[in-house]
């Protein structure tokens, strides 16, 4: 029985929702548990990967661009390359006998086999300039060197004047000459060879050649 002017409304059962314990043979939980042990063994690879050193070549001392690779010159030591242990020689038989540095590599630096060539191979050529004064701390062997030729005023009419001969010279040797005079100071740089021809022409007319430091260049401080 109802009271008068109420409606006995009985609605839908609402569905009851009851979660069910996962089961093993889930292909969803499969494929979850695949991933997380897939990511896992990526990182732990990529890690170890990453953390794994190699043995390579390094500097004692500058080498110059010509300069015969030897084992004399150099030292193994353990570094983190990472993916660019291709790049760079792991041992002195990694160095083809006779071969020759094709560019600077300084002292502590790792030799890169991008800089390992033939004497044939090498397009420097060594010029011996004579010096007036001592060089700067920066003119030092595998540093990269400006050559300027500076010509003095003649007379009042003509003014001083300096040019650029060779903007990328290397620096080969220093040579700081004797105490009592006997030998001038001089400097051994190594020049494109299709810029040879100007130096020796400056050389010859015993006009002034300045060795200048590049800084910022390869080998050389700021």
């Amino acid at each position: 029985m109802t009271a008068w002017g109420e409606e006995n409304v009985v609605g839908p059962t609402a569905p009851v929702m009851r979660l069910r314990k996962p089961r093993w043979k889930d292909p969803r939980l499969i494929v979850g548990i695949v991933l997380v042990v897939a990511s896992v063994l990526m990182g732990a690879l990529l890690v170890s990967r990453l953390s794994a050193t190699t043995p390579v070549l390094v500097a004692r001392s500058a080498i110059v661009p010509g300069q015969t690779i030897e084992a004399s010159d150099f030292v193994v030591a353990e570094v983190r390359l990472g993916d660019h242990t291709e790049r760079y020689a792991g041992s002195v038989e990694a160095v083809p006998d006779g071969a020759v540095a094709m560019q600077a590599v300084q002292e502590g630096e790792l030799l890169p086999m991008s800089a390992i060539g033939q004497a044939a191979d090498v397009t420097l050529r060594p010029v011996l300039i004579p010096v007036d004064a001592t060089v700067a701390e920066s003119v030092a062997p595998g540093a990269t060197v400006e050559l300027w030729h500076t010509s003095p005023a003649t007379d009042e009419s003509e003014e001083a004047s300096a040019v650029l001969l060779v903007p990328d010279a290397v620096v080969r040797r220093v040579d700081e000459g004797s105490s009592l005079g006997m030998r001038s100071m001089s400097v051994e740089v190594l020049v494109p060879s299709d810029s040879v021809h100007e130096v020796l022409e400056v050389l010859s007319e015993d006009e002034r050649l300045d060795v200048i430091g590049v800084p910022g260049a390869h080998g050389l401080a700021p």
